[in-house]
């Protein structure tokens, strides 16, 4: 228990935590915000500070120290000016004194004044630009020349990138006169600082990207007689092995340099220039910080005692102490504040900016001894809350925290502080609502000094914990370099973790953990609310990915934001942006924005709306509690008017606020994967390929281009290759494959609308003729290097080429004139039976000599594909002779013998449905082959040291893998895994190439996936008996699975089968958001791979052989049953949807089997005899095989049989489909409609075999659910969906149920 609290805890009344009376109002912490913005001694020896008035709008105001004991301070600047530069944005440095004479810079116009204290006008040294353009800051007099040297900044010609110099400004006329610049050429500068004694001045200097504390120069440079600046040494800074960032340079009374830089350890800590030898000398050396970042132009960590002081003592930093320099003796002073920020020093004296746990940021003037050793006298000159020790009893004590973050062994620190009020005391069952600060910089600090901004939340029952994360200051360069290149990954990490760790710990409450930051602490802050669900409720490669504007779809939990309108730093369009996204997303949300107010709020109405409508926002939405304060909340959107919130709000508020998920009917619970979500994660990938610079090509189907098929090329952000007039799409063999080649810098692509071969170098030029339209198609080509052409499968209407029906995969020796290549012949596809031949070319060209290395064989079935030459010359393949799985051979050319390479009873290959197919390649000129193989419903990935036969299996996050390409020591994989969505990954090895060392994503299908982790159903790999006695199926089975949802107690799911296309394909038990789209809505679906399906070798592939549409079809009704008597669905809703030949099993299902109460037939086959009289060349004798004799055309066919028809069917059909056309989806529509079934049909125009224009992939699935959620499943979708007869786009046909 808090000490504090425990003193009290007999007394105090028990009431909920966060609703505690505390007299420490948000009124009372506006008043207590004025903060300190520089100090200076006058002439006199009294002090003069910058004090900003959250009473007067912030204004910033020159002040005087009183000439008295426990009188009143007098104000410096006249009414009508502001002391505030804006230098840098964040300004500092805006006032010097010398005798009775200041020089400021004014507010409103940025112009210099002069002034004599005591006389309120003010003289103006530099010219009216109109506006502040100029800006100044960091000046000192120059007793030199009589003038005053300074920072400036110039914004005339770039506002956004303004040039900055050290410049003198004449302060001896009447007259403004123009700047007369001394140092430039540099990004930055700081620190000009002139030697009382000779004429030289140093400063301070930096260039970009490096901020000042990251890596600066310090300068001497020598004055001329007119006063310019001739001869320049670099002091420290400039050696290149050495990093360092020295800073605050100050000149002794003698004429000897000071400063403070962190070189070596890492800390900064304070050293002499020796001028004569040139050297550095340090003079104190400790492991802690004397100075902190240049954030504010001005800073002043240290000071000399008395400029005629023979000891030249200096002052250190945070721990107050005296340094004498000669003897490197260090007398630390015992002072009240804990924390000591800026000092500047008299003649046995000195006056400090500082703060405590018990006293807010206050000056104080300290006192030493004769011998300076020790503090004789310390007394408040000035607090930022005078009667801030009413409130004593009611302070928390900050706690310092040393915690683990996610780094094994490493450590960040926090200061907690815990509820506290002597009045009231929490409940023995119930642990504290938690805010977390995030301090803005993000190179900054949190410092555990008295704040009343933070006692007003402990006061009222809050836990509260400032985190300094890595990257913080205070703890040297090593724990600030943290957050390098780790901005919104570290900082984020370690704010949790703290979170964490309390939670662990037992101090606050897991439930009720909120986060707030300013600036950069407000982008640490939409962070962790944007990729963590650590925290319920918030207020405010790498750019791109950790920006949470650029993931607003991310954030789950409430969030008000404040912003001041004149902000330059941070724009008023970033609140606005998330604000608007978070409202259309439909999650509570506020948006506060203040007129007048910059960076960083100044006017006290400000502060105090502000700290109040975070506690009511905070105290309405996730405190459980009832703030005691009178507060009028603002409106929150999505949250004050319920006849208008997002029905989904409801769901997600129960989640905020810890409490059970709803129990719902299955089927109509709440999803944020809506059908706009899939159908923006429905890219698709049609082939990789490394270019010459080793980086990646791919071509990514667009569903919001209408499915254009674009050539991308790896980069820190992907560079489209292709002008957008083309699209990289062959349509060989209808389903494509193979549309582009590159070598080096050369792509060679097929485009889509003229199926014709263009080179691209820059703009596309056409390589083979226009026949005036897309009558001729080519896919699958290579270069051909021996004779500077582009060697291709061409495709052209009812021709036969070369004596054969089809070709794939030409493959060109690069060491001789050789080319492999795979042919087959009707009735068989590539997979039943094949052929694997060499040809040697002439020296024309042309293919003379023929070999057939394998699959000729009459007494060896076989089917051999994918052939690649190896670095040395040798041809390898993949085969399924014997075993009947797909495994890796090589061809002995002088023997004309097929050796096998590594065999297992798994696939290393999968059917050429498209062209293009690449399953495994050689590292390099290495004898290392990458490959990749499927067994028992997942892929493996490994390496195959081809001359010794051994394996090295790959540890990746992959579990499903298909293509691959290959460089020296890496290679590039298509892969996914049940909650990785289709990706692209590039994975380098070890120098052995057994082992992974790097793994990283350079494409997905769904970037933004990982937003809906927390409702993802996790796939069940199912093996089930079928209806022949022994035999075993398999499946992926998805149960519901939902955060804020659970089924009724006396209810079973409804079952959704997908039977795949192909049919000789394979579903995969990988992440797709379309299952996901029905498993959140409370759904279960199963995903069969029937026998038939590839991935299980040819044996189980060939079940199919005469007997598609009973195989297939008695799967999946086996399996749906199995699931129905093991209780896991509902048999009275069952549904079954497929494409294609998928289709065709739903349909065939549906006709001659009574297991399934409604389907979705999307461009399914009906007709088995007319797909085999209409569908194109590659598949028109596939059916042959499939189904057999002309009767089991008729008796399969399920158009043939409506009359079996029994329950609801809809139906999606493209018009432009050439594999199924749209007559079939007609004829089954008619004749179910004049059945007086319930049926529908819908028709895309533009669409083909496979929708790829968002929108109807997109209406299609939302259709299908509101089809069987209206007919079989008794319950209302958990969404708003247009019924299919009012879609006015599309063409639609419906016979509603009577």
């Amino acid at each position: 228990m808090h000490s504090q609290a425990s003193a009290a805890a007999e007394k105090a009344v028990v009431a909920p935590y966060g609703s505690w009376e505390s007299p420490i109002s948000a009124a009372a912490v506006s008043a207590a915000g004025r903060t300190v913005e520089g100090l200076a001694v006058a002439g006199d020896g009294r002090l003069l500070w910058v004090e900003t008035r959250p009473e007067e709008g912030g204004r910033a105001v020159l002040v005087k120290e009183a000439a008295e004991p426990g009188g009143d301070a007098v104000d410096v600047t006249p009414e009508g000016f502001a002391v505030r530069s804006l230098a840098q944005e964040y300004g500092g440095g805006a006032f010097a004194v010398q005798g009775d004479v200041v020089v400021f810079s004014n507010y409103s116009d940025q112009r210099l004044y002069k002034q004599t204290i005591g006389d309120n006008s003010a003289q103006p040294l530099t010219p009216d630009y109109t506006g502040s353009v100029l800006r100044y800051a960091d000046g000192v007099f120059d007793p030199h020349f009589c003038r005053y040297v300074t920072i400036m900044e110039d914004h005339r010609k770039d506002s956004s990138n303004p040039v900055t110099t050290i410049a003198a400004v004449t302060i001896s006329d009447r007259d403004a006169n123009e700047p007369t610049v001394l140092v430039s050429g540099n990004d930055f500068y700081a620190f000009p600082r002139i030697d009382p004694i000779k004429r030289r001045m140093a400063w301070i200097e930096w260039s970009n990207p490096n901020m000042s504390w990251d890596k600066a120069q310090l300068w001497v440079g020598y004055f001329s007689e007119k006063g310019e600046v001739h001869n320049k040494i670099c002091i420290a800074g400039g050696d290149p092995t050495l990093v360092e960032s020295p800073t605050e340079p100050k000149w002794t009374s003698k004429g000897e340099l000071f400063f403070i830089t962190d070189r070596e350890s890492g800390f900064w800590n304070i050293y002499k220039w020796d001028e004569e030898s040139n050297l550095i000398v340090q003079l104190y050396s400790l492991d802690a910080e004397f100075s902190k970042p240049m954030w504010i132009f001005g800073v002043s960590s240290y000071g000399f005692l008395g400029k005629d002081d023979t000891s030249n003592k200096i002052n250190g930093r945070s721990c107050a102490g005296v340094l004498d320099h000669d003897s490197g003796s260090f007398s630390e002073l015992d002072i009240p504040f804990s924390s000591v920020t800026n000092i500047v020093s008299g003649d046995g004296f000195f006056y400090v900016e500082g703060a405590s746990a018990t006293l807010p940021v206050s000056i104080a003037k300290v006192t030493l001894d004769e011998k300076r050793k020790t503090a004789t006298n310390f007394s408040i000159v000035w607090s930022s809350s005078e009667d801030v020790m009413q409130y004593a009893s009611y302070f928390s004590l900050p706690e310092f925290m040393e915690f683990p973050t996610v780094v094994p062994g490493q450590k960040a620190y926090a200061y907690f502080y815990a509820p506290h009020n002597h009045i009231f005391q929490g409940s023995s069952d119930e642990k504290p609502p938690l805010l977390v600060r995030t301090h803005g910089g993000p190179t900054d600090e949190a410092r555990g000094v008295l704040d009343l901004g933070v006692q007003y939340w402990t006061s009222r029952g809050w836990a509260f914990v400032d985190v300094n994360y890595g990257g913080s200051t205070g703890y040297g360069r090593k724990f600030r370099e943290r957050l390098l290149g780790q901005w919104g990954v570290v900082d984020v990490n370690d704010c949790c973790s703290c979170a964490t760790f309390l939670v662990e710990t037992g101090r606050v409450d897991a439930q009720r953990l909120c986060v707030t930051g300013e600036s950069a602490g407000g982008f640490t802050t939409l962070a962790c609310l944007a990729f963590r669900q650590i925290f319920k409720a918030g207020n405010r490669k790498a750019y791109f990915e950790r920006s949470p504007i650029n993931f607003v779809d991310r954030f789950s939990c409430p969030i008000i934001l404040f912003q001041g309108l004149e902000d330059t730093v941070v724009s008023p369009v970033q609140a606005t942006t998330i604000y608007k996204a978070i409202k259309d997303k439909g999650l509570p949300v506020a948006l506060v924005e203040y007129e007048g107010e910059q960076h960083g709020f100044r006017k006290a109405e400000n502060i105090k709306f502000t700290l109040e409508q975070q506690m009511v926002f905070f105290a309405r939405l996730v405190g459980h509690f009832k703030v005691a304060d009178g507060i009028t909340p603002i409106k929150i959107d999505n949250f004050d008017e319920p006849s208008f919130i997002p029905k989904e709000a409801f769901a997600y508020l129960l989640f905020w606020l810890g409490l059970r998920p709803v129990a719902a009917p299955y089927g109509s619970w709440r999803s944020p994967i809506t059908a706009d979500v899939v159908s923006g994660a429905d890219k698709r990938l049609g082939g990789i390929a490394l270019a010459g610079d080793g980086r990646l090509l791919w071509i990514e189907g667009r569903p919001e281009e209408k499915g254009r098929m674009v050539i991308v090329k790896e980069d820190d952000k992907p560079v489209d290759i292709i002008p957008q007039e083309f699209a990289a799409r062959t349509l060989a063999q209808e389903y494509g494959g193979g549309a582009f080649s590159v070598k080096d810098n050369v792509v060679v692509f097929s485009n889509y609308k003229d199926q014709r071969l263009y080179k691209q170098t820059g703009v596309p030029v056409p390589l083979t003729p226009d026949y005036g339209g897309p009558d001729v198609s080519y896919a699958d080509g290579v270069f051909d290097p021996h004779f500077s052409r582009y060697v291709t499968v061409i495709e052209e209407p009812k021709v036969l080429i070369s004596g054969n029906d089809f070709y794939a995969f030409p493959r060109i020796d690069h060491n001789n004139k050789r080319m492999a290549w795979i042919e087959w012949s009707h009735p068989n596809m590539p997979w039943d039976k094949s052929e694997l031949w060499v040809g040697y070319f002439s020296e024309s060209g042309d293919l003379t000599k023929r070999v057939c290395v394998a699959g000729s064989n009459p007494m060896l079935v076989e089917s051999p594909t994918e052939p690649k030459w190896s670095p040395k010359g040798e041809l390898f393949f993949l085969t399924d002779r014997g075993s009947g799985f797909w495994n890796i051979y090589k061809w002995v050319e002088h023997t004309n013998e097929v050796i096998s390479v590594y065999t297992l009873d798994a696939e290393f290959t999968r059917p050429l449905w498209v062209f293009g197919i690449s399953s495994y390649g050689f590292l390099g000129e290495s004898n290392h082959i990458v490959f990749s193989y499927r067994q028992h419903g997942r892929s493996y990935l490994g390496v195959l040291d081809s001359d010794i036969g051994s394996v090295s299996l790959l540890d990746t996050p992959f579990t499903d893998l298909s293509n691959v390409v290959t460089g020296n020591d890496y290679f590039y994989i298509e892969g996914a895994s049940a909650t990785v969505p289709m990706s692209i990954a590039k994975v380098a090895l070890n120098e052995d190439r057994t082992k992974v060392v790097s793994f990283s994503i350079i494409w997905s299908s769904s970037s933004d996936v990982v937003q809906y982790s927390s409702f993802f159903s996790a796939p069940e790999f199912v093996e089930f008996s079928t209806s022949s006695t022994g035999q075993k199926a398999y499946a992926y089975f998805y149960p519901p699975s939902n955060p804020n949802f659970q089924g009724l107690p006396d209810e079973k799911p409804p079952l959704l089968v997908k039977t795949h296309g192909g049919p000789t394909a394979e579903t995969r038990g990988i992440l797709d958001l379309s299952v996901q789209y029905w498993t959140s809505r409370g759904w279960a679906y199963l995903d069969v791979n029937y026998g038939g399906s590839t991935g299980f070798g040819r044996e189980y592939r060939e079940r199919l052989l005469g007997k598609w549409g009973i195989v297939d079809v008695d799967d999946c009704c086996s399996c749906a049953r199995v699931l129905v008597e093991s209780g896991k669905v509902d048999e009275r809703r069952l549904c079954i949807t497929g494409r294609s030949a998928g289709g065709y099993t739903t349909l065939a299902s549906l006709a001659f089997r009574d297991t399934f109460k409604a389907g979705a037939s999307l461009y399914g086959i009906g007709d088995l005899s007319l797909l085999r009289a209409e569908t194109h060349k590659f598949e028109s004798h596939y059916t042959d095989n499939l189904v057999g004799n002309e009767n089991a055309y008729y008796e399969r066919s399920p158009i043939n049989f409506v009359d079996k028809f029994t329950c609801p069917v809809i139906l999606f059909q493209g018009l432009d489909d050439k594999v199924v056309p749209p007559d079939q989806a007609r004829k089954i529509y008619k004749a179910l409609k004049e059945k007086g079934l319930p049926v529908a049909l819908v028709e895309y125009e533009g669409e083909q075999h496979g929708f790829r224009k968002a929108e109807n992939i997109k209406f299609t699935l939302e259709q299908q659910m509101v089809f069987f959620a209206r007919l079989v499943g008794n319950f209302k979708p958990g969404m708003d969906l247009r019924q299919v007869r009012n879609a006015g786009k599309f063409l639609i046909k419906l016979k509603s149920a009577c």
